[in-house]
């Protein structure tokens, strides 16, 4: 138990050593990129800025006989390039091993979005390609997603629907991923029985300067259905709330809760590594930081630049038109009161 303690204790104060310098606003998901906690929207942040997002979690239970316990910290890290593309990656400094109080490194995600041009304000299309990196020193963790020590790969679609941009007075957002996630790309594509289908839904709904989102997000093994029934993937529900802490930070706490509900004996663990004690509960803390690292402009800015600047070249000319008369005006006042002097002879 004193070990529990002195866990709990580190965990905190690497919380707090990641919130003290954060300072400003970002929207960013718990994989990095624009979006909720897992749900990925279609756009992207805006050109130019720096995200950086730290995410805790957390599980722990226990009985009689035994005490299970995970807890994980997630650093992401987005960068708008353009309006279509960002760059996003998801590192993992500590990876709960079970056994000492500072675990080892997890496994690392690096990725590209691209926002799909479209001219529709109320539904918007994207699409993200990652690459995962076997950085981790242990590898299909208890409680946690499956993992393969190797490099994977995974495509996901992207579609946000923004219902107050259809005439509704409902300010709430819609985002679905689906996608394919490859364990181990030197094996067969699309037949392997570790690959696993990934995505989810969410929605968004803000109040004032806060935000309330609510998602479903699972990973479901396609071609390993006769040995994996669909309880046994792990699907989760989560409620978050996203708001303004101490120093402007972006402030997230939530809650996952397994939809499965399958719980696999000694036996059904050894029998197929594939079936896994997915967590009951998670408890999870994030905390956002944006920065500047070059000036971005979107089209949106760019057209009100052009149009500031139509509009006082517009001022301009009417400003040299104004002067031109005035200047007409005082040399014809001149040329008639110079005809009006009497002649000096």
């Amino acid at each position: 138990m004193k070990g529990y303690t002195l866990k709990k204790t580190t965990l905190l104060l690497i919380v707090i050593f990641f919130i003290i310098p954060l300072r400003s606003f970002s929207q960013v998901s718990y994989y990095g990129g624009k979006g909720l906690l897992r749900i990925i929207e279609a756009e992207t942040i805006h050109p130019g800025v720096l995200a950086i997002n730290a995410v805790y979690n957390g599980y722990a239970a226990g009985d009689n006989y035994d005490f299970s316990e995970d807890h994980s910290m997630y650093l992401g890290l987005t960068v708008g390039l353009t309006e279509q593309f960002e760059i996003l990656s998801q590192l993992v400094p500590y990876q709960d091993d079970q056994k000492h109080t500072w675990g080892p490194i997890g496994d690392t995600k690096l990725g590209v979005k691209y926002h799909i041009p479209n001219n529709s304000t109320y539904v918007k299309f994207g699409v993200v390609g990652f690459i995962s990196i076997p950085t981790a020193v242990n590898h299909n963790v208890p409680f946690e997603s499956y993992s393969d020590d190797a490099m994977g790969w995974g495509l996901m679609s992207l579609t946000s629907f923004d219902l107050k941009n259809l005439s509704s007075s409902i300010p709430l957002k819609l985002t679905i991923n689906i996608g394919y996630r490859d364990h181990n790309w030197g094996d067969q594509f699309f037949a392997a029985r570790k690959d696993q289908l990934i995505g989810g839904i969410g929605f968004k709904f803000p109040i004032r300067s806060n935000l309330l989102y609510s998602e479903v997000s699972g990973e479901y093994f396609i071609n390993n259905s006769e040995n994996v029934s669909p309880s046994q993937n792990f699907i989760r529900f989560t409620q978050g709330y996203r708001f303004v802490g101490p120093w402007h930070l972006i402030c997230d706490l939530a809650a996952d809760i397994e939809l499965g509900g399958y719980k696999p004996d000694a036996k059904d663990l050894f029998k197929d590594s594939y079936i896994k004690d997915y967590a009951d509960w998670k408890i999870i803390f994030g905390v956002s930081y944006r920065t500047t690292l070059f000036a971005g402009k979107t089209k949106s800015e760019k057209l009100q630049e052009e149009k500031a600047r139509s509009e006082q070249q517009e001022l301009d000319t009417i400003q040299d038109k104004r002067e031109k008369v005035i200047k007409d005006l005082e040399e014809l006042r001149k040329q008639l009161e110079q005809e009006k002097k009497p002649n000096a002879e």
